[in-house]
């Protein structure tokens, strides 16, 4: 396999300036069990720990901490981690050689130097470049400076890194009709990395037929239908299997979240509208009851749970 760039340590001090004045220290260079070095996270961030506080709402980092690093990144999981997220929600799909990898979009365009890397080939599909091209990809520069060397991870990358930390994930199987039977590999390395029956896995998809092929694979995993509107939930013929339905913020009613927990399914909101207030947002869905909020900064929104008069997770 190639060796991929190393990534140099960065400080996010300056990142959380004035942002509740929560301090983070730099961002920690480790080895994963491959050839590569990858940015871990920020080690030492003043937040309160997930076991100290009572169950309520549960914060969910879109992508990792998307908001100070960059998304579906090592780094974005360990700033999500370091803040007190009790899920960091990332993207799964498939090299053209069949490795699992970390990444939201159909192309590598928007959040690596592809364009560079590979003239002419920014606008293939992610499942046309082999791993060894991938390891290539600068995933951090498009962030800032400070991310540069920053990979797209491997899923066995992130599960390695994820684990210690306490930290749970939501996985989304992304575009699973592009990749035939990756609902079984997704799962096999859930199983070699200890999360299967952890209690701190969940995997969720708009696809119904391939979180139908997930759980034949792994059935104690809790699954979640990703919806726009939330008005599939419960009308799937899966309802006694799936544990979550995860829903558009502007769909979100009180009586949506009602209906949904009366099957016993937790409604998770996704994500924060950037054009609105945050504040005014997580208020709402606290009042309609939510389970979790999928957010892009995960210390604002469990302050915004807090000052709505509920707890966080």
């Amino acid at each position: 396999m190639m060796p991929r760039r190393t990534a140099v340590a960065v400080s996010l001090a300056g990142l959380f300036a004035g942002l509740l004045a929560l301090p983070l220290s730099a961002l920690l260079n480790t080895s994963e069990p491959t050839t590569r070095t990858v940015k871990t996270a920020p080690s030492n961030a003043v937040v309160t720990a997930r076991s100290s506080r009572p169950a309520n709402v549960m914060v969910i980092a879109h992508r990792g901490f998307s908001d100070i690093a960059p998304e579906n990144t090592v780094p974005a999981m360990r700033a999500a981690a370091t803040a007190g997220a009790d899920l960091v929600e990332f993207d799964i799909q498939r090299t053209a050689d069949g490795h699992l990898i970390v990444i939201h979009d159909p192309t590598f365009a928007r959040t690596t130097d592809v364009a560079t890397v590979f003239p002419g080939r920014e606008a293939d599909p992610v499942g046309n470049f082999t791993l060894a091209e991938v390891w290539q990809l600068d995933a951090g520069s498009w962030k800032g400076p400070q991310f540069a060397g920053t990979g797209v991870p491997t899923l066995d990358e992130l599960l390695t890194a994820v684990q210690p930390t306490g930290c749970g994930l939501l996985l989304e199987l992304k575009d699973p009709a592009l990749y035939p039977g990756y609902e079984r590999q997704v799962a096999q390395a859930l199983s070699q990395h200890g999360f299967i029956g952890s209690g701190r896995i969940y995997v969720h998809s708009f696809d119904a037929s391939s979180l139908t092929a997930f759980h034949q694979a792994a059935p104690s995993v809790p699954l979640g239908l990703i919806t726009e509107d939330g008005t599939s939930a419960g009308t799937t013929g899966q309802d006694t299997w799936l544990r979550t339905v995860n829903t558009a913020t502007g769909s979100i009613t009180d009586a949506g979240v009602d209906g949904a927990q009366a099957l016993h399914l937790k409604v998770f909101a996704w994500p924060l509208d950037p054009s609105q207030s945050s504040a005014a947002q997580v208020e709402r869905l606290v009042d309609d009851g939510v389970d979790g909020i999928i957010t892009d900064n995960p210390i604002l929104v469990r302050h915004e749970i807090a000052a709505a008069g509920s707890t966080t997770t």
